[in-house]
C-alpha cells in the first residue's frame, strides 16, 4: 500500500503525522478548556457570563461532530476550568490580528497560563483558550508545537494550544474541529495566497472538508485525512497501480464500515484519491451524492494547494461555488487525469483503469 511521504517539516499532505509536534489521533487525549477576560472587558458584563456557555459552544459541539466524523474512533476528554481567568493587559494590547507572529501568539498564551494560577498544564495534551465575547481578539490561531511548549510561571507547560476569538460565535464546533485538526497534523486546504486567474482561496478544495471552507456544504474530513488519523483502516482502501484496473463499491465516507477509498499513486509523493460522498451526517447540506477525486501533493506546503479537488471538466484548478455540488462526479461521468480513467457508475460504484 502506497502511503505518500513528504520532505516538509511543516503541516503537509504526507501520510505520516509528526507526533513529535502533533497529537496522536489514535490515543486517549486529555484537553483543558479555559476562558479568559480582560481588565477592560470583564466576563460579568458580557452577554454570556458563564464559562460553561463558551465550552458548550465550542468543545461540546465540536466533540459531537468528532463523534460523527471519526465514527467513534477519536477519544478526547475536554475538561472545563469553570472560572474566568483575567489577563493582565487589555484585549487590544495583545495585537491578536488576523495574521500574527509566533512571538505574539506565544506571549498571549503565556499570559493566559500565568493568570490561571496553579494549573498543571503538563497534565494535558491540548489546551483551548477562549476569549470573552466582544473582545478585540478576532480570529482563532493554533500553535502546534508539542516539542516547544509554552511554560507558565509555575513551570508546567503545553505546546498544543488553540486561542479562540470572535469567529467562534458563528463557526462553533466546526471551528473547534478545524483548529484541532491542525493539532492532529492536518494542513489547511485553502490557499494562503490566491494566484492570478483563480477565483478564490477555496479553488483547490471547494466545499469539501472543513480544513478548507469551514462553512462549506460538505465539511466532513476527507477520507484521506481519516485514513491518516487512523479512523479508516488499510483494509478499507483499494489501490491500483500502472496497468491495473477494476471495479470498487465505495461506501459513503460519512458512515462507518465498507470500502472507503481508492488510492491511485503516481509516485511516492503524488497520487489521486477517490471517495464517495453523500448528503448524510455532517454533509447533510450537500444536496446530491457523488464521487470526488482529488490529488495529493505531499511536497507542496500547507496552504498552497497540497490537496486539489479534480473537477469532471479538464480545468487545471477547480472554480466551484463553495456551497454547490461542483466537484462531485455524478453517475455516468468519467474523469481522466495523468493516465488514470475513473468512471462513476452510480451509488459509489467506480470503475478504474490505469495506463
Amino acid at each position: 500500500m502506497t502511503k505518500y511521504t513528504s520532505p516538509l517539516d511543516d503541516l503537509n499532505a504526507g501520510f505520516a503525522v509528526d507526533l513529535s509536534s502533533c497529537a496522536d489521533a489514535r490515543a486517549d487525549l486529555r484537553a483543558l478548556f479555559l476562558c479568559v477576560d480582560f481588565p477592560n472587558r470583564r466576563a460579568e458584563s458580557s452577554p454570556h457570563p458563564e464559562p460553561r456557555w463558551m465550552y458548550d459552544l465550542l468543545a461540546g459541539d465540536g466533540l459531537r461532530l468528532y463523534e460523527s466524523m471519526s465514527c467513534g474512533r477519536l477519544h478526547m476528554t475536554v475538561e472545563l476550568l469553570d472560572r474566568w481567568v483575567t489577563m493582565p493587559k487589555n484585549d487590544a494590547d495583545y495585537g491578536m490580528e488576523r495574521v500574527i507572529s509566533w512571538e505574539t501568539h506565544r506571549a498571549y498564551i503565556k499570559d493566559a497560563f500565568d493568570a490561571a494560577g496553579d494549573v498543571d498544564f503538563g497534565a494535558y495534551d491540548i489546551v483551548y483558550v477562549a476569549a470573552v465575547e466582544g473582545s478585540a481578539v478576532p480570529y482563532s490561531p493554533t500553535m502546534a508545537a508539542k516539542n516547544w511548549p509554552v511554560r507558565a510561571k509555575n513551570g508546567t507547560g503545553c505546546g498544543l494550544v488553540v486561542t479562540f476569538g470572535a469567529d467562534m460565535l458563528f463557526r462553533r464546533g466546526k471551528l473547534f474541529c478545524h483548529e484541532t485538526g491542525h493539532l492532529l497534523g492536518l494542513p489547511d486546504l485553502y490557499l494562503y495566497d490566491v494566484p492570478e486567474g483563480v477565483r478564490d482561496c477555496f479553488a483547490h478544495c471547494g466545499p469539501f472538508d472543513l480544513m478548507g471552507l469551514i462553512e462549506g456544504s460538505a465539511p466532513d474530513y476527507l477520507g484521506y485525512h481519516k485514513w491518516r488519523l487512523g479512523w479508516i483502516d488499510d483494509e478499507q482502501v483499494r489501490e491500483f497501480g500502472p496497468g491495473e484496473g477494476g471495479e470498487v463499491t465505495l461506501s459513503p465516507v460519512e458512515e462507518p464500515g465498507g470500502i472507503k477509498l481508492v488510492n491511485l499513486p503516481l509516485d511516492s509523493e503524488n497520487g489521486y484519491i477517490a471517495e464517495y460522498r453523500a448528503p448524510v451526517g455532517m454533509d447533510g447540506e450537500l444536496g446530491r451524492d457523488g464521487v470526488i477525486l482529488y490529488r495529493i501533493s505531499a511536497a507542496v506546503p500547507n496552504g498552497m494547494g497540497c490537496v486539489t479537488l479534480i473537477p469532471p471538466e479538464p480545468e487545471k484548478v477547480l472554480r466551484p461555488d463553495p456551497r454547490s455540488t461542483d466537484g462531485l462526479i455524478f453517475a455516468g461521468v468519467t474523469v481522466e487525469r495523468d493516465g488514470i480513467r475513473l468512471t462513476h457508475r452510480g451509488g459509489g460504484v467506480v470503475r478504474v483503469e490505469v495506463e
